[in-house]
């Protein structure tokens, strides 16, 4: 289905004011990917994961989603951002206020949406010692 969509995006330009505006689609990359529900350890820093026995990290978190990959998540904005949310692990405005505000800083586009572009762009929670690492 993947082709007839990108079809039927391509034929939804719109010319307005002798510019294009590309319509996008509702899937994000980060809701593609699956959801991070646990936390590994990732070149040294704690990084967000997709299941308990293996090293997965790409997978995704958007506001709703309750696990340890939130918590993870909010722990490096606490640390590395300088956020001061609660660890609950829920993914609430809160969670995605301060990602925004991290992905602007890390220069990244600014969605509220944790995925494997976010992942490569934010610092993250070192596994020892203070300085926040940035992870492939």
């Amino acid at each position: 289905m993947r082709k007839p969509l990108n079809a039927l995006l391509a034929t939804l330009m719109v010319v307005s004011g002798g510019g294009l505006i590309a319509l996008s689609s509702a899937t994000s990359a980060a809701a593609a990917a699956p959801r991070c529900n646990w936390s590994a350890s990732y070149y040294g820093a704690w990084v967000p994961n997709y299941g308990t026995t293996s090293v997965n990290v790409d997978c995704s978190l958007v506001q709703g989603v309750n696990s340890v990959g939130v918590g993870t998540l909010q722990e490096t904005l606490n640390m590395c951002y300088g956020e001061s949310l609660v660890v609950d692990r829920d993914f609430g405005p809160g969670t995605r206020a301060a990602l925004i505000r991290a992905q602007q800083r890390a220069g990244t586009t600014a969605d509220g949406e944790y995925g494997p572009l976010t992942r490569k762009a934010l610092k993250h929670k070192p596994t020892s010692g203070t300085t926040c690492v940035r992870v492939p």
